[in-house]
């Protein structure tokens, strides 16, 4: 297992850690828990501490919609897999690459 995996698996302090979509995800709920500011604020401080300000962005807008729960049925298959995942969750009204973004950075 890799040391971030491990970080976040323990809930430890990622630091600056600019790679990998897990920081990015601790990142985000960071973000979502009020941490970073707003606006140019947030944006200054995610890349003064080395994160990728669209990519953290991106994960907000998910788990702003309420898609972490959705990325969490989609962990433990309640949408089935590749095509038909897609297929499932555009039917359902979910955008289904934010949703793999998502379940991404739970995973890594």
């Amino acid at each position: 297992m890799s040391e971030l995996k491990n970080k976040v698996m323990n809930d430890e302090e990622l630091g600056s850690v600019s790679g990998g979509m897990t920081a990015n995800y601790r990142a985000a709920l960071d973000v979502m828990a009020g941490k970073y500011g707003n606006g140019e604020e947030r944006r200054q401080r995610l890349m003064a501490a080395g994160y990728d300000y669209y990519a953290v962005q991106h994960l907000v807008n998910g788990l702003a919609k309420g898609y972490d729960q959705v990325a969490r049925d989609v962990i433990a298959g309640r949408y089935g897999n590749n095509e038909y995942r897609v297929n499932a969750l555009r039917a359902a009204g979910y955008d289904a690459a934010l949703v793999q973004d998502l379940v991404n950075a739970m995973l890594l």
